[in-house]
């Protein structure tokens, strides 16, 4: 898969993101990811679905400053396809068990209750907060801002 495939499937789009759309994206990203580690008491699969929330977000922070988007159409998808072909190779595996959180999330969300484990919830927690950070400081570097 290639950027370019993405690009002549339609999956994602060429896009110029201001310093203030992926600030608010970001935004959103951190904001999910503190009200997953609130609510993990109350909820497991709504935390689980929340830290993926915050993951995705941050994921399209990426994506707006590399000058893509996901089209609409299966947009989770083509976020992660895309993250694939440009995360670094430390970050290969993460992405990989992001991707596999989005279809265990779909699961949750839309067919069965009751499918995530307190164990799988702080894990996604944890390595969302990692990525995150990632993502904020590749921003910071790249643009001297957001």
């Amino acid at each position: 898969m290639s950027i370019d495939r993405l690009l002549q499937e339609g999956s994602i789009h060429a896009f110029q993101a201001t310093p203030e759309e992926k600030a608010r994206v970001m935004s959103i990203a951190r904001r999910d990811l503190a009200l997953a580690e609130s609510i993990i008491s109350e909820s497991l699969d709504w935390a689980y679905s929340i830290a993926y929330n915050a993951v995705l977000q941050a994921c399209r922070a990426y994506m707006f400053h590399l000058g893509y988007r996901p089209a609409s159409s299966e947009a989770h998808k083509a976020t992660f396809a895309f993250m694939q072909i440009v995360a670094p190779e430390t970050l290969q595996k993460t992405i990989d068990y992001f991707d596999r959180v989005r279809v265990k999330r779909h699961r949750t969300v839309y067919n069965e209750a009751g499918l995530v484990t307190e164990k799988e919830a702080r894990q996604l927690i944890h390595k969302a907060k990692g990525f995150i950070l990632f993502v904020e400081r590749e921003l910071k570097l790249i643009s001297g801002q957001l």
